[in-house]
């Protein structure tokens, strides 16, 4: 028994050896794993001019579009409604890179130890996140019900289903639940990356413990808090409608975008001619494996919900897939089944799309586009949803350029920052333990 002890301790301090030797070879010098002065400013001033543009050219739709008040104020409805999409769409970059660097602290996944500070990066623009909401709090205070309808002076005194929900659903409790949710992501935010970066300069391992155990408790408060957003500033767009599912979907689709996030950030920094021999294909196929992972992951909660409405029957429930089945919504339904499941599930599948950082550019990109589209098929119909008709509630399209200018402004302005974010420090966690393990990674299966 003390000789098989013993032999798989000869394995381990081998296997520990053969780390070390890759980890001293590897080259983590300043070239390799830090970027250029300046690099990306050209980029970042690009993307946030044109975001800035965009805000205002949103802006500007709000106040002179209409000949009359009622033209005005959809007008003004189908701004904000519009910039709440690329809101959301930014948020969920921020929320799902937040989730998944608890959930790789959590599990100890070493491998990640070369890609987990891009996530930390997109981590610490929670700050923008909350920055941004302030129009949608200004609107909402300007012109109670302009976005969220359950808001509108005197209709919990007519509507039965608001007034059921009015403990829930009233602005003060809700103000203050989204101080809540920013308060805790910002704080979680700040402790891990603040940890990781600490780690940077002192190489002191008891960090990793606290990362650990903040994580420990910050996934549970993290998920109730991502839930209940998800309730508050999606699915209380149409407060007739419950799901569920829809906390869980919401979760899915933020995890599978900060993930396709991560892969465009690789793709670009090894363009860059950054991180050689640090991030090899055997991240690359780790990461690929995620992201058909959350794929599958995405369309099975997407299912699991449509069926679940389907089965039951109910109007409350059936209202809201009626209303996205007809007018020219039912393509945007249409090529979310087609484009952000079956196209990227059947192109994961191959192990070379995994491994090649082109191909998994081309796949990260194709679903980050179709998340956008997923948000605004969620979001957007309700800006002209009409009375019920036949059983059916109809909304109009009404599509227009400012829905591309309210999703395009708050991205652009995330990701101008965001590159000045990454061309800050280094490129990887380099005081992380188990940074030799990831320099040494290597699929078998």
């Amino acid at each position: 028994m003390s000789s098989i002890s013993s032999s798989a301790q000869d394995r381990d301090h081998a296997q520990d050896h053969a780390h070390d030797d890759r980890h001293t070879h590897a080259d983590l010098s300043q070239s390799n794993i830090t970027l250029p002065a300046g690099w990306g400013r050209g980029a970042s001033m690009l993307m946030l001019g044109l975001g800035v543009l965009c805000l205002l050219a949103t802006l500007a739709y709000a106040f002179i579009t209409g000949d009359n008040d009622a033209d005005k104020a959809k007008a003004a409805k189908h701004a904000i409604s519009s910039y709440h999409v690329g809101y959301m769409v930014m948020l969920s970059f921020v929320l799902g890179s937040l989730g998944l660097v608890m959930i790789f602290t959590l599990v100890k996944a070493g491998w990640t130890a070369v890609l987990r500070r891009q996530l930390e990066n997109v981590s610490s623009m929670m700050w923008l996140a909350v920055a941004m909401f302030a129009p949608i709090v200004f609107a909402s205070l300007a012109s109670p019900g302009i976005l969220f309808k359950w808001m509108t002076p005197g209709l919990v005194e007519t509507d039965m289903v608001l007034a059921a929900k009015a403990a829930f659903l009233n602005p003060v409790f809700f103000y203050v639940r989204l101080a809540i949710y920013f308060g805790v992501w910002m704080y979680l935010a700040a402790r891990l990356v603040g940890y990781s970066r600490q780690q940077d300069t002192s190489r002191d391992k008891e960090l990793t413990v606290k990362a650990g155990f903040t994580s420990a408790w910050g996934i549970l408060a993290f998920a109730i808090t991502v839930a209940f957003a998800s309730f508050d500033l999606v699915k209380a767009l149409d407060f007739h409608w419950f799901s569920t599912m829809f906390g869980v979907y919401f979760f899915a689709g933020n995890t599978l975008a900060a993930l396709c996030l991560l892969a465009v950030i690789n793709a670009a920094l090894r363009s860059a001619g950054r991180l050689k021999g640090v991030v090899t294909a055997e991240h690359s196929h780790d990461l690929g494996k995620l992201m058909f992972a959350f794929t599958v992951f995405w369309a099975y909660i997407s299912f699991c919900q449509y069926f679940l409405i389907w089965y039951a029957n109910i109007p409350e429930e059936t209202a809201w897939v009626m209303l996205r089945s007809h007018n020219g919504w039912q393509y945007f339904g249409i090529s979310l089944i087609v484009l952000h499941f079956v196209v990227p599930f059947l192109f994961l599948l191959w192990k070379q799309n995994k491994r090649s950082t082109a191909a998994l550019t081309v796949a990260a990109s194709l679903l980050i586009a179709l998340h956008c589209v997923d948000l605004f098929w969620v979001i957007r119909p309700v800006v002209y949803m009409l009375a019920p008709s036949d059983g059916i509630i109809q909304g109009k399209m009404g599509l227009s350029w400012v829905d591309i200018t309210g999703l395009a402004g708050p991205v652009l302005i995330f990701g101008g920052l965001l590159i000045r974010k990454i061309a800050s420090g280094s490129l990887i966690a380099i005081g992380d333990p188990r940074l030799p393990e990831a320099l040494g990674h290597k699929n078998y299966i």
